[in-house]
């Protein structure tokens, strides 16, 4: 289970370590599980302990991003290192999500 925190509204789930093809369905699964059965309609995901991201990583982001977004939610990321920012930017990601770089700045939009 992901580590989170509610806060208003909103809830921020903290990730960590290299999302790729070995832990991604099972953050998408959770992710979908509190969106599902938490009611949870706006999420921020911190990644500010997230090592690495393959494409399983960004694929479960997107699937939780659609999901939300057909419920009129919101997925918010921030605290992303600048070696899987980078990543983000060359497969031109940057635009499909809000991206923020503290999580109060999060929070408060």
């Amino acid at each position: 289970m992901l580590n989170s925190k509610k806060v208003n509204d909103k809830l921020v789930v903290y990730l960590e370590g290299r999302l790729d093809v070995s832990v991604a369905n099972e953050v998408e699964e959770d992710l979908s599980k509190l969106i599902d059965e938490g009611g949870h309609r706006h999420i921020i995901i911190n990644m500010d302990k997230v090592e690495y991201m393959s494409s399983s990583g960004f694929r479960a982001c997107i699937a939780t991003l659609r999901k939300l977004n057909s419920m009129e939610g919101t997925l918010k990321l921030c605290n992303i290192r600048p070696s899987v920012k980078r990543i983000f930017d060359v497969i031109e990601l940057t635009s499909l999500f809000d991206i923020f770089d503290s999580e109060a700045e999060a929070l408060g939009s």
